[in-house]
């Protein structure tokens, strides 16, 4: 049967949380009022909480065992484009592990700091289970969502539910999904309307890596790693946007060379980078999605398409 977005599936069927893996993650906002960006209705700007949130995602990147590659805040949703890596949270020393949980919340003084990193050392049990959720995809969420809805609803004068639902993750199962969905991530301000290039729109993975330079290490994964450069990835997004704006330029020549690496026709790209727009469950080679799908217990792809993106 298909797998389609009206099923649910439990997030430990979805996510290796043994051997992690790369995902597409996707939070969006319940109420009519706005995340951020500007309301019509109210006409109450809310364009600070981009900040919040880009701040969020980045600074529990360094604390979490995942690896930031792209992230999108948009007027109602957020898109992160990030890499769970379990492994690395079970190599860090008992006190490593104290200490990046009891950064997480409040803020507190050395001798309160020292007192609790103390507290679980002294707690195996408890030591084992804070490991375990530093390196858990849902948790690093939760650490990005619940600080920002109780801030929003405090500046709102309300209460209740902020998000809606839970988050939504999607696989990505090799190098191309991975550089597909950063970029269609990268260039949502340019499908919104908001901004004319890639790197124009504020609060983009792509903007801070232009800003900032390659830099490896935190905050942001190294481009090194899927085998790009920063000036290649954003040749690739540059001759992108100038499509959606409805260009019809041949990419330049580092673009070219980046897609070619891929073993892409321009024109299976551009359509590939859009059907992550489709919210499947994963994204891959054929192969390896019905391997997916096997572990899902699926009986068939939904969406699979020669020559372009083999969703699930």
């Amino acid at each position: 049967m298909p797998l389609s977005d009206s099923m649910t599936y439990a997030r430990a069927h979805l996510v290796d949380a043994e051997n992690g893996g790369l995902y597409h993650c996707i939070s969006r906002c319940v109420r009519r009022a706005w995340l951020c960006g500007n309301d019509p209705v109210s006409g109450r700007s809310f364009e600070h909480r981009r900040q919040w949130l880009e701040s969020r995602l980045l600074a529990l990147a360094e604390v979490f065992a995942v690896d930031l590659y792209a992230y999108a805040v948009m007027s109602n949703h957020y898109h992160a484009v990030l890499e769970l890596v379990p492994g690395r949270a079970r190599g860090w020393s008992d006190e490593e592990v104290a200490r990046r949980w009891c950064a997480l919340g409040r803020r507190r003084d050395r001798e309160e700091t020292e007192a609790r990193v103390a507290a679980l050392l002294g707690d195996a049990e408890r030591l084992a289970v804070v490991r375990e959720q530093l390196g858990s995809l849902s948790w690093y969420m939760r650490y990005v969502n619940e600080p920002m809805a109780r801030r929003a609803n405090r500046e709102d004068e309300v209460t209740g539910r902020f998000w809606e639902g839970r988050f939504t993750s999607i696989a990505l199962l090799d190098e191309p999904a991975v550089l597909e969905c950063m970029a269609y991530v990268d260039l949502n301000p340019v499908r919104a309307g908001l901004a004319e290039r890639a790197g124009a729109g504020a609060h983009t993975s792509i903007r801070r890596r232009l800003g900032d330079g390659e830099q490896t290490g935190a905050p942001l994964a190294d481009l090194g790693r899927l085998g790009l450069t920063l000036r290649g990835y954003h040749a690739v997004l540059e001759w992108s946007a100038s499509v959606e704006r409805g260009g019809v330029l041949p990419p330049a020549p580092e673009a070219a060379e980046v897609l070619s690496r891929l073993g892409l026709r321009p024109e299976v790209w551009l359509a590939r980078v859009k059907v992550h727009r489709l919210r499947y469950r994963a994204y891959g080679a054929l192969r390896l999605l019905r391997e997916y799908t096997e572990k899902l217990g699926q009986h068939w792809l939904r969406g699979a398409r020669p020559g372009l993106a083999a969703p699930a």
